[in-house]
């Protein structure tokens, strides 16, 4: 018996998956024939869901620090910015968590939770942090309330659109000439 292709369906990137929905193949189809892709997927009334505003996304960021969190999609303005064509909600794992307690344990988690919110759904700046992967930083002058200051938060997030999310791979703060050796190295 011969391995029957169309039985087994492959994503757009090669991987196993389940049949495609007839929403996912009509979103397919506007992506690859339309010059006005988002417009059109609007018109049709495809995936359309509420959106939340910025400050709705930041309310609802309460991390739990001993498990894995799915945190709201990007902002409109913000998916453009780091040339993703398709939205989805940001993970932020444990071990990042547990990484993040120990190379940045000065921080606490009030502030921690405060950078990943204001940094990724109200950012001063977007901007590329790797040529040779799709990492980006997002960042926000922040007050933190344990250094009763205001500070730069910074989130690296890696945007790769071949994972179900948008992974948070670092959160911190840093000084402001740390961060203007960043942008520098981007331009």
């Amino acid at each position: 018996m011969a391995f029957d292709e169309t039985k087994h369906p492959r994503d757009r990137y090669g991987k196993f998956t389940d049949k495609p929905t007839t929403e996912q193949k009509t979103r397919d189809a506007v992506r690859k024939f339309s010059d006005t892709p988002q417009k059109d997927l609007a018109a049709l009334g495809v995936g359309e869901k509420k959106k939340m505003t910025p400050a709705e996304k930041i309310a609802s960021v309460h991390i739990d620090f001993n498990r894995d969190n799915v945190l709201p999609e990007l902002n409109e303005d913000d998916l453009k910015k780091v040339g993703a064509m398709d939205n989805k909600p940001v993970l932020l794992k444990k071990r990042v968590i547990d990484r993040n307690a120990i190379v940045h344990s000065d921080l606490s988690n009030e502030d921690f939770q405060s950078i990943v919110a204001h940094a990724l759904y109200e950012p001063s700046e977007v901007f590329s942090a790797n040529e040779n992967k799709p990492y980006f930083h997002f960042a926000k002058v922040i007050e933190m309330s344990s250094k009763e200051k205001s500070e730069i938060g910074i989130v690296l997030l890696d945007v790769d659109e071949t994972k179900d999310n948008f992974e948070i791979v670092h959160a911190h703060f840093v000084r402001e000439r740390s961060f203007r050796s960043m942008q520098k190295r981007q331009k």
